[in-house]
């Protein structure tokens, strides 16, 4: 049964067209189904494609499908490799069972073999032995599906341990004692309380030492995001930014910082003492702050950066020890991230990027190149730059607020783990609250394997859809005289294979798929499109929208003659 000590009830989805039909088959399928249910599994029967499809692609609960095949009927394997498709887009593990015949098995195309897990003869075994096949299957999978923390969490909440340690409400019954304790109880739920738990719960591990379930969810955490190393900060990337500032940079050191940057960054220099010289970027007249360009992260720029700084005096040295980029930036702009190393690697051993707002981009390739663990992480260049990633795992991944990661790939003068975690444990609680991490751990467990790309392409239509509607919306105001709003966005696209011109709101699906070429954009609604921006360093995600306000003039270029296109 599905409660608060099993957070994942056994749930089975059955596709058989046909059920309740007086025939051998479905007499065993209906007692298959309620041996099931007898141990306690829930099964979903669908008898039609499309509904389990529709299943599938709503229910991400489910812990094994059984697909009839049927040889009589001619459009079965295309009804198969459909809902097969659908499901291991979405999920490569969950096991799925082919009910079939012995005698005519070797019929089944393979392309629906490639997909399924294993075969069921289901009119030559009983249906109590296929039940128990069936639920060991699901237990297997159920073992792989939890990840490493929120597992440990959930195993550790069905000991029913008193609680002799902080935090003080243990585990929820000092809330029981007064009505508003009683009514902020009933509101959250229990198991939120029990999860609340002390560093003393030595089976848990420690966030400050990196060990136990906390540290395998960091190692799960850094492979799913391709990092070398990867933390869990508990108090926002406004945290995340300190630690690896603090970790960096020291008094006298100078930083080069994206003036377009996150008051934190400001608060880690004030702490550390380093000496910021400013990276200015471009801005238009909507108010929205563009890319810092190509010509100012050359070595050259820089070093003139640095020698007009009037805070580097006599006696200090110039060479820049960090840089932070602001990635994307806040009106949705996106750098070509190797575009950024190949620049300030020249000037750099540590390139940061703050990615509060775009910790989904690894998990698309529409973003390939323009995030700061792109690629794998065994290419990653060590005679590069270290790099650094600092993402709000709770804005755009499905984490608790102030839910974070610090992502590391180790290049050119590296921080060791020691003396990073010193910075770590200086702005981390010896108390973080444990059901944060764990969000933190289901997050990066969401975006494995198939999930990303499926959870990212779904976000990625609706926001097109949005855009195109305001778009089309807009435009029949203005055929009648009527103002509505736009978004920030261009106003045509060009189709890469045709290269035919279509009006954004009506452009053809392929115009947004991840390998859209350099040049298939036209004029924003800023201006002209420059040519080295959209080739060379920048582009605009679909997922954060600008809507200008009435008054404001379209057609004026960005203040340093350039402006921006969408990817």
């Amino acid at each position: 049964m599905n409660d608060k000590h099993n957070p994942l009830g056994i749930k089975i989805l059955m596709f058989y067209e046909g059920l309740e039909k007086n025939n051998a088959t479905s007499r065993a399928l209906r007692a298959l189904k309620s041996n099931l249910e007898g141990k306690d599994a829930k099964v979903i029967v669908s008898e039609t494609p499309l509904d389990a499809r529709a299943v599938i692609a709503s229910d991400p609960e489910l812990q094994g499908v059984l697909l009839h095949y049927n040889e009589d009927d001619e459009q079965c394997p295309s009804k198969l490799c459909n809902i097969l498709l659908d499901l291991r887009s979405r999920n490569h593990e969950v096991p799925v069972f082919l009910l079939s015949n012995r005698y005519k098995a070797s019929a089944v195309p393979s392309d629906i073999l490639d997909k399924v897990s294993d075969f069921i003869w289901i009119l030559e075994d009983t249906s109590d032995f296929i039940a128990g096949r069936i639920l060991a299957a699901a237990e297997r999978y159920r073992e792989f599906v939890l990840p490493p923390m929120f597992k440990a969490l959930a195993e550790f909440s069905k000991v029913h341990e008193y609680s002799w340690h902080t935090p003080g409400h243990t585990g929820g019954t000092g809330f029981l004692k007064s009505p508003a304790g009683r009514a902020f109880f009933n509101f959250f739920g229990e198991p939120v309380f029990r999860s609340d738990l002390s560093i003393s719960v030595g089976e848990l591990g420690s966030l400050l030492d990196h060990s136990g379930p906390i540290g395998e969810s960091e190692k799960y955490a850094a492979r799913v995001f391709g990092a070398d190393r990867t933390y869990h900060v508990t108090n926002g990337t406004s945290t995340s930014n300190r630690v690896v500032l603090l970790a960096s940079v020291t008094r006298n050191q100078v930083a080069l910082c994206d003036r377009n940057c996150h008051k934190s960054v400001e608060h880690a220099i004030t702490m550390s003492g380093a000496i910021p010289t400013y990276l200015v970027p471009t801005r238009n007249q909507y108010g929205i702050i563009g890319p810092i360009l190509p010509a100012n992260l050359t070595r050259e720029a820089v070093t003139e950066a640095v020698r007009n700084n009037p805070l580097v005096s006599d006696g200090i040295d110039p060479s820049p020890v960090h840089a932070i980029v602001t990635n994307s930036t806040y009106d949705g702009l996106c750098y070509n991230v190797e575009r950024v190393k190949e620049l300030l690697g020249q000037s750099v051993d540590r390139l940061h990027f703050d990615e509060a707002w775009y910790g989904y981009a690894r998990f698309n390739p529409m973003y390939r190149d323009r995030y700061a663990m792109n690629g794998n992480v065994k290419d990653f260049d060590r005679g590069g730059p270290t790099v650094f990633a600092t993402q709000s795992t709770h804005k755009l991944l499905a984490a608790f607020s102030q839910a974070s990661m610090i992502h590391v790939r180790e290049g050119r003068n590296p921080i060791d783990h020691q003396r990073f975690n010193e910075a770590f444990m200086m702005q981390a609680s010896t108390s973080p609250f444990y059901p944060i991490i764990a969000t933190n751990d289901v997050s990066a467990a969401m975006m494995d394997g198939a999930g990303g790309k499926t959870l990212t392409d779904a976000s990625i239509r609706e926001a097109v859809s949005f855009r195109k509607t305001v778009a089309r919306i807009n435009a029949e105001n203005a055929a009648r005289g009527e103002w509505f709003f736009n978004v920030w966005q261009p106003d045509y696209v060009i189709e890469p294979n045709s290269h035919k011109k279509y009006p954004f709101m009506k452009h053809h699906p392929i115009c947004f798929l991840p390998n859209l070429p350099a040049g298939c954009c036209g004029r924003t609604t800023a201006g002209t499109v420059s040519a080295i921006l959209k080739r060379d360093i920048v582009c605009l995600t679909r997922l954060k929208f600008r809507l200008p306000r009435p008054g404001l003039k379209p057609t004026e270029n960005w203040k340093t003659g350039e402006s921006l296109p969408p990817c």
